[in-house]
C-alpha cells in the first residue's frame, strides 16, 4: 500500500487497482506502485512498502576504474587489401 501527498494541493492519494488523480496543475497520479506528476518534487511519500534508499551504486574503486577505463586510447587497426 503506497501513500503520497502533493504539495501543491495538499491532497493525499492511497494506491489501488485504479488510477487516482490529485486534480490540480501538478496532476499527480497513483495506479498500483506506480507514483507519477508533472514534477515530482511536489509529491512526497507518506507510506510505502520499500524503503527508498538514496545512495549511489558504484564504490570508490569502482568510480577510479571507470575514470581509468574513459581516458583509454582507440587503436585503430589496419588491414591489408589483396
Amino acid at each position: 500500500m503506497l501513500m503520497a501527498r502533493c504539495k501543491v494541493c495538499s491532497k493525499e492519494l492511497t494506491s489501488t487497482s485504479k488510477v487516482q488523480f490529485c486534480g490540480c496543475s501538478n496532476q499527480m497520479r497513483i495506479v498500483g506502485d506506480t507514483i507519477s506528476a508533472v514534477e515530482l518534487s511536489q509529491v512526497v511519500l507518506t507510506k510505502s512498502k520499500d524503503i527508498v534508499k538514496d545512495h549511489g551504486i558504484l564504490t570508490e574503486n569502482d568510480l577510479k576504474y571507470q575514470e581509468a577505463r574513459r581516458k583509454r586510447k582507440v587503436r585503430k587497426l589496419t588491414y591489408e587489401e589483396r
